[in-house]
């Protein structure tokens, strides 16, 4: 007597076996689909010590005075549960230590908010004339230009898709530091993650990324997530020691301070990345946590010396 296959069963055999073959692949196929804008702006604030928290508090206000659609489509963006989030679809952060360019900032707009560039821009120019500090300092852009995968400023360039994100180390099976210099903030199962490990660091990549990718991609996109996670708990990873670090802001929106922390640290790969290469190159560049004001989690890599 014959036995008729199970399709589905089959299928999802044949996924699982695709998956462990061409995972990088498959990874770089799905960042082809997300595109960046990244541009480091060169500020002069006076005697203002202008902070990442502070000049994006006065775009925050300004765009939701001059363009309250852009205010809701980009700069105030809620979280939603689930595997795929919605998030901010921009990123500002301090630029590295550079005397040609200091003090400046890095701002980088992905997915559908890089249409809005131009009003975006407007936005930081009238936040100028806003000011700082309740004695509204004023400041302007001196220049700015567009971060091409190298790392490198032009005056000019197009949005490029994460799929050309750059790994600094000489291979994928090369020893590396992922370093996270500002506070991070993962939650799980509506907890901060006080030590957090590869895997959570996978995972959640994944689900930012998975909030920028089109509709048609999402089911192969959370089937590739949860192998990716997988093969994260069996790549060798020492994580840590993790630290608290603690931030006060003032809320413009509910008119009183808070307090937000997260953790500081590093996870060494001492035998590299591996498959999980083409995902933790975008990280530099989308970041990995919750909290804008933070920086949303940024990711450094250094080569293991």
């Amino acid at each position: 007597m014959s036995v008729c296959p199970n399709s589905e069963t089959d299928a999802l055999s044949h996924l699982a076996l695709k998956l462990e073959r061409f995972a990088p692949q498959l990874c770089r196929l799905m960042l082809d689909q997300v595109w960046i804008l990244p541009r480091r702006m060169q500020l002069e604030t006076g005697e203002v010590r202008a902070t990442v928290p502070m000049l994006r508090g006065v775009w925050g206000c300004v765009m939701e005075r001059h363009f309250p659609e852009l205010y809701h489509r980009v700069f105030s963006v809620p979280s939603r549960p689930g595997p795929v989030a919605q998030g901010p679809p921009y990123v500002l952060r301090p630029a590295p230590a550079d005397p040609d360019w200091a003090p400046a900032v890095e701002w980088i707009l992905v997915g559908d908010a890089i249409r809005y560039s131009g009003r975006l821009l407007q936005c930081w120019h009238l936040a100028g004339g806003r000011g700082l500090t309740r004695d509204r300092e004023s400041f302007i852009i001196r220049r700015h230009g567009v971060l091409i995968p190298e790392g490198q400023v032009v005056p000019k360039a197009q949005p490029w898709p994460l799929s050309q994100a750059l790994w600094p180390c000489a291979s994928p099976l090369t020893g590396c530091v992922l370093n996270f210099p500002v506070p991070l903030r993962i939650r799980y199962q509506n907890h901060l993650v006080l030590q957090p490990t590869l895997a959570d660091i996978v995972a959640a990549l994944v689900r930012r990324l998975g909030g920028f990718l089109p509709e048609e991609y999402q089911d192969l996109w959370r089937e590739l997530g949860r192998y990716l996670v997988t093969r994260a708990h069996h790549i060798p990873a020492q994580s840590g020691p993790w630290k608290r670090q603690d931030l006060v802001r003032f809320s413009g929106s509910q008119k009183k301070q808070l307090q937000l922390w997260g953790v500081v640290g590093t996870i060494i790969l001492p035998q590299g990345p591996q498959e999980l290469l083409p995902l933790l190159a975008a990280a530099p560049w989308i970041h990995v946590g919750k909290g804008t004001v933070f920086g949303m989690g940024q990711m450094e890599v250094h080569a293991l010396h």
